[in-house]
């Protein structure tokens, strides 16, 4: 089974040392140290004792903020106790990290285990290192100060691993990092709890639906990792509780609540869940969903992936509309970074210009911003596709570039994955590209984009009927999607290539219907009508088409599926569709 989990590593400083002093001596001290102290601690704090061998213990929490507090306490508990003896002044380090872990028959594996472990060999002796992961989520919510020790690099982790530092007696005012380490600017990432569902069936032993489908939320929403995601342990103190969404915004430390309730039928249930501002308690979106029940964790894993595909844009539009009309000279590189969002979602050539400006100008201020070299790379993309066809060939090669370095700044960051799936497709590699594509939904399976992504790449390999399935995923999880005319556009093409072309031509008029709808749906819908010979429809459609696009030909219309010298889609693909073009009306 595959979880997020808070992963604590301790281990004893110069064990081999002190057990060369005194053998039975230290035996007992560590013996001791751990029935007194750290196994009481542990499960005080919620947590588990994976494994012990020797000065060693791995430990796993639910909630980041356990796991911390509790490291805090052993750190304190360890400095209050030590005894005079050589072999009685244990000292321990210890290191926490939030990621993925594996479980199998009580023990737990993964790529988290070794994170935990390198940032235990970095703390100094009676202190703690965590990762960024973890400062993120406690930085705010726990009265102690941790200092900056800047990014680290490892041989078996891929990317830099960001680190923090805590030791006994550091207050807010005074900081162990390091003199020479730059701080780090400050990251506003939005933050966010689940209050647990509430169970509205007559039955009681519903409640262990209801408390699984919100830890399945928690889990869904944590894998957005521009979400500051409250651990499941603090929400459900407010379960069974009537509360204000504002207090309990306050008490974690959070701008925005969800909350909803659960309610079963016999074998149908409904589900509804709603999205507040922390601040004012204001209902900032809703939704139900009715469903019958079949499968327990199918369903839970299908709704807590749409209420997740659909909150997160929802709340990029918030967070994106409050930055409108301010300027980025005084605004920190997460702010700057949402503000390039808001432009590059605008999807004119305007807009993609301002926002590769502001991408760049985080990437300045945070050289190690891996989101913003993701989003850059997509911008790189964009440009390609609505600026000059001729400098088409550049943008792949900077997009690819730049999400290369994306991904080696954080592999495990869904939008590099998707800018580089994307640029590897556009640029002759479409094979390599779904693969990344696919690593995109590994990490984020409610990632919307990443499913469209996927669906185009494979219908650029001649795969129509999978890209459609993909594409359809990325509605049903995103059905307000800035990007929306894509979509179905792409949906179009997929069907022109089945040979349906009366749905291609049904698709691509719907997506003439959404915002920012360029000429692409126009020059599908004509080759559709084109390939049925519908005559009147055809020439109107070129006309539109024409209106939109005045330089529009059979030869810029096959130039259009070129970026550089390497064609998107097959060259039998392109012929006929230039050749229905033109039966159209399409001009030479």
């Amino acid at each position: 089974m595959r979880r997020l989990a808070a992963i604590l590593d301790a281990d004893v400083v110069g064990y081999s040392r002190l057990m060369g002093l005194d053998e039975a001596g230290t035996y007992r001290a560590v013996k001791h140290c751990h029935n007194a102290f750290i196994l009481p601690l542990v499960e005080a704090h919620n947590g588990r004792i994976v494994k012990q061998a020797g000065d060693g213990m791995l430990a796993e929490f639910a909630s980041v903020l356990d796991a911390v507090a509790c490291a805090i306490a052993i750190q304190r508990t360890m400095h209050d106790q030590a005894g005079s003896a050589e072999t009685e002044r244990l000292e321990l380090r210890i290191g926490v990290h939030l990621g993925d872990i594996v479980a199998d028959d009580g023990d737990i594996h993964g790529e988290g285990i070794a994170v935990a472990g390198h940032l235990q060999e970095m703390a100094p002796p009676g202190g703690i290192c965590v990762s960024q992961q973890v400062y993120d989520q406690v930085s705010s919510k726990l009265d102690i100060q941790m200092g900056d020790l800047g990014c680290k690099t490892f041989a078996d982790i891929p990317g830099p691993l960001h680190v923090w530092c805590w030791q006994p007696g550091a207050t807010r005012e005074e900081s162990p990092a390091p003199k020479q380490n730059r701080p780090r600017p400050d990251m506003k990432r939005p933050s966010i709890a689940v209050l647990p569902f509430v169970n509205l069936s007559s039955v009681d032993e519903q409640e262990h639906f209801s408390d699984g489908f919100t830890e399945e939320l928690i889990s869904t929403l944590a894998r957005c990792r521009w979400l500051r995601v409250v651990a499941r342990n603090s929400s459900f103190t407010f379960k069974g509780v009537t509360v204000d969404v504002r207090k309990v915004a306050s008490d974690l430390g959070v701008k925005y609540v969800i909350e909803g309730s659960i309610r079963r039928a016999a074998n149908r249930i409904r589900i509804t869940a709603q999205l507040l501002s922390g601040e004012t308690g204001m209902l900032l979106w809703a939704e139900r969903y009715d469903r019958m029940l079949d499968d327990v964790f199918v369903l839970q894993d299908e709704i807590a992936g749409q209420i997740t595909g659909t909150v997160e844009p929802e709340l990029g539009f918030i967070e994106f509309a409050a930055l409108r009309g301010q300027s980025a000279t005084d605004m920190d590189a997460w702010n700057i970074y949402l503000k390039g969002l808001w432009h590059l979602y605008k999807f004119d050539l305007e807009n993609l210009r301002i926002s590769k400006e502001l991408f760049e100008r985080a990437i300045d201020l945070e050289p190690a911003f891996a989101q913003a070299y993701a989003r850059l790379a997509y911008v790189h993309i964009q440009l390609g596709w609505y600026g000059p066809l001729e400098e088409r060939g550049d943008r792949i090669a900077d997009a690819t570039a730049l999400a290369e370095r994306a991904t080696a700044l954080d592999d495990r960051e869904p939008a590099a994955h998707l800018a580089l799936g994307r640029a590897r497709a556009l640029g002759g590699q479409p094979e390599r590209g779904i693969e990344h594509l696919r690593n995109a939904l590994r990490l984020v399976p409610s990632f919307a984009q990443g499913h469209f992504a996927l669906g185009q790449a494979l219908c650029y390999v001649g795969r129509p009927e999978e890209g459609i399935t993909a594409i359809n995923e990325a509605f049903r999880l995103s059905p307000r999607d800035p990007h929306l005319w894509t979509f179905h556009n792409m949906v179009a093409i997929a069907q022109y290539q089945a040979g349906r072309f009366a749905q291609a031509a049904e698709a691509a008029r719907t997506s003439l219907l959404k915002e920012n709808a360029t000429f692409w749906p126009v020059m599908v819908l004509a080759a559709s009508l084109g390939a049925q010979e519908r005559k009147g429809e055809a020439r109107a459609a070129v006309a539109e088409l024409l209106r939109r696009r005045p330089d529009m030909t059979a030869k810029t219309a096959r130039a259009e599926f070129y970026f550089g010298s390497v064609p998107a889609m097959s060259e039998k693909f392109i012929d006929r569709f230039v050749s229905d073009l033109h039966r159209a009306g399409v001009p030479d």
